[in-house]
């Protein structure tokens, strides 16, 4: 069995609050991606962990007193973010969490697929914040042929979903940090995909392209 916690992505991004520099916020963005080829699957199934750390700017005094510049903080910087699709109930994921110092603000899903919500109880009882979904997805949730729990052999989710989404809603954590969610059917009725606004960040999940990407036989295609 495969584990693997990878960051896949880094980058500097700039809130824009108003026209004066002071009102602008910097995060470093940063999205690990945990890899994960389960017993009970057979294929590998991956969890991203989102999160943003602000960049704060402190003022400098110079020799006489006077304010010389700016210099960012790297002390004590705040980590909030989110978690993608939880396939697995593996510890690894949460000692690295904690690890890292990072509070998780939402549980997102792309889906309700098996290899995307098998670990949502322990990652929702660990966590204990907000599961968020779309409405076609969220309302089958429980159904395990829908979910195709049942044809893996898996039990039925215990927790609910606390959010269920529609086309182009948004969700904001610390204020200035967006996601907005598109539905693209297919691989599932309410299959998302994730976008960070002002980046070029989207969480895709398995989105199914027209045309016959590849071909899908699954449960409530269409």
């Amino acid at each position: 069995m495969i584990h693997d916690i990878k960051k896949v992505y880094e980058n500097t991004i700039i809130k824009e609050k108003g026209e004066n520099r002071e009102e602008q916020k910097e995060y470093i963005c940063r999205i690990y991606k945990y890899l994960v080829s389960p017993k009970s699957f057979g294929v590998k199934e991956n969890t991203y962990i989102c999160y943003f750390e602000e960049i704060v700017n402190v003022k400098e005094n110079n020799k006489n007193g006077n304010e010389s510049g700016k210099e960012k903080d790297s002390k004590n910087k705040k980590k909030i973010g989110i978690i993608i699709d939880p396939g697995s109930n593996d510890e690894e994921i949460y000692e690295f969490l904690k690890k890292e110092n990072i509070e998780i603000k939402y549980i997102f899903l792309t889906h309700n697929h098996p290899d995307h919500i098998a670990g949502l109880d322990n990652a929702k009882e660990k966590l204990n914040v907000p599961i968020v979904i779309s409405r076609l997805d969220g309302e089958n949730i429980h159904d395990k042929r829908y979910t195709m729990m049942r044809l893996f052999r898996l039990k039925e989710l215990e927790c609910n979903v606390d959010i269920m989404l529609e086309n182009l809603d948004e969700i904001k954590i610390n204020n200035d940090i967006i996601f907005k969610f598109h539905l693209t059917p297919g691989h599932s009725l309410g299959s998302m995909c994730i976008e960070i606004m002002g980046t070029d960040i989207v969480f895709v999940g398995d989105t199914i392209f027209k045309e016959g990407y590849r071909k899908n036989r699954l449960f409530g295609w269409k």
